[in-house]
């Protein structure tokens, strides 16, 4: 009875948030994403060729044997978009994770301790935020080199202040409320507070934030790769082909920078779309200030 009553409730919650307009604009992001995730998973089975070898003549147009055309090595370009997917996606999981297991923790403590530590913890991902995201990025990467990894930590740098002011702000608001005193005077510890009553509190900003880091990772990590200091070639790279292909802009060989943009723009516009859908879900009073 409990299990039918659940899945009623659940149910009539998903209709409610897809007829509405935030929901209605977090389904396209999650359409495109979705897209996007299965041809990255994919890209091995279904490019017709191999990204990183001469499959034709150099600068060949879009045509029926290669639909984006090849670039000046005669690679074809929609394999290496394809595949591209693949990099653009794992290196921003793998900074947003980075950024969120650095963050989260210590907006958490930042935010319930105070004191001295709050003030220490504030101004050193204060001074870090303050850094322009992608000149950060480029200091953090040239020290670190190249590698998905190593890129990927270079962005995490960037965003981990993000979840911290977001999640201490959240804490320092939430300790005060009146179930956490409750749990305080039952006896429960810190730890306990901190991971039953305060942290299932703030997630859903983390998911509004997570969501909106990835469209900034995916940027951020194609302007990397754009000034030479992302993916070593010839790993098939968005921000790569981007480069590699503006120096041939003006012999009119315009598919080389049109279908890696195009595949940038639309990935981050899936993100962007699912990020402010679900926020204003989640906050409804952002959408009648507007």
């Amino acid at each position: 009875m409990d299990t039918k009553f659940m899945s009623q409730r659940i149910g009539k919650a998903f209709r409610k948030f897809f007829r509405s307009g935030s929901g209605k604009m977090a389904f396209v992001g999650a359409v495109i994403l979705v897209i996007f995730v299965i041809s990255a998973v994919l890209a091995p089975h279904i490019s017709p060729y191999d990204p990183t070898k001469r499959v034709g003549r150099a600068f060949t147009p879009p045509n029926s044997k290669h639909w984006f055309g090849t670039d000046n090595l005669g690679r074809d370009m929609f394999s290496r978009v394809l595949h591209g997917a693949r990099i653009a996606l794992l290196i921003a999981l793998l900074a947003v994770v980075i950024a969120s297991a650095i963050g989260i923790p210590l907006g958490l403590l930042s935010g319930y301790i105070g004191g001295p530590l709050d003030r220490v913890l504030t101004l050193v991902m204060d001074a870090i935020y303050s850094f322009p995201g992608l000149i950060l990025a480029i200091a953090v990467a040239a020290v670190l080199g190249t590698g998905i990894v190593n890129i990927a930590i270079s962005i995490a740098v960037v965003y981990a202040p993000t979840y911290f002011r977001v999640i201490r702000n959240q804490v320092a608001s939430i300790k005060s409320e009146l179930y956490v005193e409750a749990a305080r005077a039952l006896g429960a510890n810190n730890w306990t507070i901190l991971i039953k009553y305060v942290l299932p509190n703030v997630l859903p900003s983390v998911v509004v934030v997570l969501s909106m880091n990835l469209a900034d990772a995916i940027m951020t990590e194609a302007g990397l790769s754009f000034l030479g200091l992302g993916i070593a070639p010839p790993t098939p790279d968005w921000g790569y082909d981007l480069s590699n292909g503006q120096r041939f802009i003006l012999m009119n060989d315009w598919w080389m920078i049109m279908f890696p943009g195009l595949a940038i723009i639309i990935l981050v516009l899936g993100f962007s779309l699912f990020s402010e859908g679900m926020n204003e879900y989640l906050n409804p009073n952002v959408g009648q200030q507007e």
